[in-house]
């Protein structure tokens, strides 16, 4: 299996509503391509700047597929590959995106959504061995 790793830019901040869109929509397709991760949006008003960063895994052609997708969105810019390599096991049971500034309360009723600030979603995607990349979305979704 394969995992890549990036960090980008929003082109403009998103909203509750276009994050759930976003997630619902890569949920699906996800599900369809046998690919599994974690998106995290986190938006800097100091800057008035919104950055993502993903940790996708999969089969090394449905990564391939989905990277060429990513490349050619956008909705973001400055696309920055942090890691990528080959793992036995996911990280990820299923496809989850994290939110740093919008209300987790907005969020909470989607199918998916989960509280990264809790224990208990690090203490499950960090089972197996962990790429350093994990503990970067770690960092970026706490703030640094």
């Amino acid at each position: 299996m394969k995992y890549i790793v990036y960090v980008s830019q929003a082109v403009k901040a998103f909203d509750s509503s276009e994050l759930a869109q976003l997630l619902e929509h890569s949920q699906a397709k996800n599900l369809e391509d046998g690919v599994t991760g974690l998106l995290i949006y986190r938006f800097n008003p100091e800057y008035s700047r919104g950055n993502f960063v993903q940790a996708l895994e999969g089969p090394e052609a449905a990564i391939d597929d989905v990277w060429q997708r990513i490349s050619n969105d956008r909705r973001h810019h400055t696309i920055v590959v942090v890691e990528e390599g080959d793992i036995e096991t996911r990280m990820f049971s299923g496809w989850s995106m994290g939110f740093r500034n919008v209300d987790a309360d907005d969020l909470k009723n989607v199918e998916g959504f989960s509280d990264l600030g809790s224990d208990d979603f690090w203490g499950q995607a960090t089972s197996g061995t962990v790429p350093k990349a994990l503990e970067l979305l770690k960092s970026f979704y706490d703030g640094i």
